[in-house]
């Protein structure tokens, strides 16, 4: 009769230990550290009637109107041709495109692209930029008037004229 009674408390306490192994094990996060998100070369993306721009190789899509809002303001009817895009080790994207004064410095976030920093590159406007991975830095580069300017997803590091 005792041990009729004591079986419940049995499988409670088998119950309750296991439980909480499985809560323990599930606690532990699994982490990869030192990942490189980097694109080594840039992509160069053509916008659809709509503004939406899709890069195949590295899964990414947008739409480029609200950059030209920001760029050229609310009522612009501009257009650009080629959207230049790359991702930056801590993976950042680097969005510029011709005409543009700025390099916008976008973080993926859950099905949006959030804007960590807009970097002036240019008092005109850019004419033929590129994007070029050096190390861990991005770098613009503007044909136009030879100058290469070293950019992080905080702002210029450096601009020098190349000859």
């Amino acid at each position: 009769m005792e041990d009729q009674k004591m079986r419940p408390a049995r499988y409670l306490s088998l119950f309750m230990v296991t439980a909480l192994l499985f809560a323990g094990t599930a606690c532990n996060k699994f982490v990869v550290k030192n990942v490189d998100y980097s694109h080594k070369i840039e992509s160069v993306l053509t916008p659809d009637e709509t503004g939406s721009v899709t890069d195949v190789r590295h899964g990414i899509s947008f739409n480029i109107n609200p950059f030209l809002k920001q760029e050229f303001g609310e009522d612009s009817s501009h257009t650009v041709d080629e959207v230049r895009l790359i991702r930056d080790s801590k993976g950042y994207y680097f969005i510029t495109a011709n005409d543009f004064k700025h390099v916008y410095v976008m973080e993926p976030e859950k099905s949006e692209l959030k804007l960590e920093n807009r970097i002036k590159v240019s008092d005109s406007g850019l004419n033929a930029p590129a994007f070029n991975m050096r190390d861990t830095m991005v770098q613009l580069i503007q044909s136009d008037s030879n100058t290469v300017v070293t950019l992080s997803a905080k702002g210029k590091i450096k601009q020098e004229e190349q000859s």
